[in-house]
């Protein structure tokens, strides 16, 4: 009988242990998740210093599950930690930028050639013409952070019209690094505006179901846009 009764007590605390480590890591994923989206929404922009004791204030957490989050961060190059100093948001080199750029244009070229071989629908591009417009309008009312966000939804929108999830999960990637890394200070107004109109020359070619001008417009804004990123990296030097 005592012997039973040690076998169920075992039992009982294993079962108990076992859903406490889910439980941990579902907190540590979580505060992950909300530390990235503080970087996303500019509230910690790159180079901010990442303290243990003020985001475990801020998310309402203990220090255990932010420790966690900014070693994954710091893994994934979010985050970097400095000897003596702490950790802090990294920020992007030229270098990564350029990689990443090389990245979005092969990728977003190929999902452009695989959406006029499976065809599309003017159906399937009312939303892209939604994002244009919700693009205008953050353009007008200078959000630029917001303005950044959009434009991140309308190409991730266009590629997906390739049907390759794959494809689109790599997308993904290239531009959460993209932004998550970026500082927008002294991001130029002017830069928008000539994205909006490049957003309508690919629309027009898409509704027309012209593939070489829908190529051409793509590449070309993709081309801008690593040009005015670069002028924007050379604008905010120290």
């Amino acid at each position: 009988m005592d012997e039973g009764g040690r076998r169920g007590a075992t039992s009982v605390a294993s079962t108990g242990n076992d859903h406490s480590v889910p439980g941990q890591a579902s907190l540590s994923k979580s505060v992950y998740t909300r530390i990235k989206e503080l970087i996303l929404s500019n509230q910690l922009r790159p180079g901010a210093k990442l303290t243990h004791d003020s985001l475990a204030q801020i998310l309402d957490v203990s220090r255990t599950p932010v420790r966690e989050a900014l070693e994954r961060l710091t893994q994934e190059g979010f985050a970097q930690r400095l000897a003596r100093r702490g950790y802090f948001v990294s920020e992007i080199s030229e270098d990564e930028a350029r990689q990443l750029y090389e990245v979005r244009r092969a990728l977003e070229l190929f999902a452009l050639d695989l959406s006029f071989e499976h065809g599309f629908t003017e159906g399937d591009l009312a939303p892209l013409e939604e994002i244009m417009n919700q693009y205008k309008v953050f353009l007008d009312e200078n959000r630029t952070r917001d303005r950044m966000l959009i434009d991140r939804d309308f190409h991730l929108k266009l590629a997906s019209l390739s049907g390759n999830e794959i494809l689109l999960r790599m997308l993904e990637q290239a531009f959460e690094r993209l932004l998550l890394k970026r500082r927008i200070d002294g991001y130029f107004t002017d830069r928008g505006h000539v994205a909006h109109t490049d957003h309508v020359k690919i629309m027009d070619a898409l509704r027309q179901h012209d593939r070489d001008a829908a190529y051409t417009a793509l590449n070309n804004h993709l081309l801008g846009a690593w040009q005015a990123f670069l002028v924007h990296m050379e604008a905010i030097r120290p």
